[in-house]
């Protein structure tokens, strides 16, 4: 196998320079069950553009629904880049372009939640036929799971949005909300994977370092979350960042698809081997 159809990991103790996987292939064997110490136990996914897609506006139009009513605007919202911004943070700089100060959005930001949650769950069939599975999710979270690995969210959405759209899609049979963090939890991402791991702590008795957590995101904000929270970041580019975007952010591992169950868990459990055969 020739250098230039070799992808390495950063974190590999394999010598050589990371070239950044373009397309995940196959694993050049079996990934091992990670091991007792200091391995990741706590996997925390994103979820918009690394868990599902939306192929509809539903959510952003009932988001901008209630930040009008809630806030009293007039004419069209504001519109501002939201990619892995929290949905308080994205409020923030939106009513900051309506002229609204800091400390005006701050006292609504509980209510405007409340009425946001509330007009998304009167249509949640809908909502349900929009959201699509991302290819790969299932296998690797069903994966994870079978190795013993905690999975929850790490996610600007706000919790009670973030636990509809899992229900929708299905998928909270291996994720553990309780112990995740929301943008509901704090304005700011870099500030959630404390707040996630005092909630495992809480919630279940474990105490975790951040070295045993991994954020598995689309967006070079989720790779700065993880790296302000001290955990792994795993970058995969399934959302509207290339690997070309997400490579100058230097993600501990970067997966154009989570299609291969076997490199993508590699990835995300900092596993050997580190080398993946990459397809044209």
């Amino acid at each position: 196998m020739s250098d230039r159809h070799r992808a390495i990991i950063p974190g590999s103790r394999y010598p050589g320079k990371w070239q950044g996987p373009r397309h995940a292939g196959t694993l050049t064997r079996p990934v091992p069950h990670p091991p007792d110490d200091s391995a990741i136990r706590l996997a925390l996914w994103d979820i918009d553009g690394t868990l599902l897609h939306a192929t509809g506006r539903l959510a952003v139009d009932a988001y901008n629904r209630a930040l009008r009513a809630t806030y009293r605007l007039v004419g069209e919202v504001a519109r501002i880049s939201t990619a892995g911004k929290t949905d308080r943070q994205i409020a923030l700089e939106t009513l900051a372009l309506h002229a609204i100060s800091e400390d005006q959005a701050q006292a609504l930001l509980e209510t405007f939640g409340t009425a946001y949650a509330a007009d998304l769950a009167k249509s949640r069939t809908e909502l349900a036929a929009q959201l699509e599975v991302l290819p790969g999710v299932q296998d690797v979270l069903r994966r994870l799971d079978s190795l013993g690995v905690r999975q929850s969210l790490l996610t600007g959405n706000l919790e009670p949005v973030a636990r509809m759209k899992l229900s929708c899609a299905g998928l909270e049979e291996f994720l553990l909300p309780d112990v995740g963090a929301f943008g509901s939890d704090h304005h700011d991402r870099n500030q959630l994977v404390p707040i996630a791991l005092e909630k495992l702590r809480a919630t279940t008795g474990e105490a975790l370092d951040a070295e045993q957590v991994v954020v598995i995101g689309d967006t070079p904000l989720d790779i700065a979350c993880a790296r302000a929270g001290g955990a792994r970041a795993v970058a995969v580019a399934t959302g509207r960042y290339t690997p070309g975007d997400l490579a100058p952010h230097r993600p501990a591992a970067l997966l154009a698809t989570l299609r291969d169950t076997d490199a993508a868990v590699a990835a995300i459990l900092n596993l050997e081997p580190k080398t993946f055969d990459l397809k044209s």
